[in-house]
């Protein structure tokens, strides 16, 4: 997918990548990149907590904005919520 990242930010199109694992986000080296420390396929977070997906979804606008370094890797702070047990 960096690759692809790549040629779409040479024609000025930005873009990012999201990502659990920093060494594969190291090796691929997208333009953008935020790490998230949720399991693969959820890098939004928990099915249904709405407000921590927005959330997410807000951060990673932003970070297209602010993120001007190519090849920085953000972290954002959350962390998964588990079901309390019962």
């Amino acid at each position: 997918m960096g690759l692809i990242q790549r040629q779409v930010e040479e024609a000025g199109i930005p873009t990012i990548s999201m990502g659990n694992a920093i060494d594969r986000m190291e090796r691929i080296k997208p333009p953008r990149a935020l790490l998230v420390k949720f399991a693969r396929g959820s890098m939004f977070g928990e099915p249904g907590n709405d407000k921590r997906q927005r959330r997410i979804l807000m951060d990673m606008l932003d970070a297209l904005r602010t993120m001007t370094v190519p090849g920085t890797i953000r972290e954002l702070p959350y962390k998964w919520k588990r079901p309390d047990p019962e």
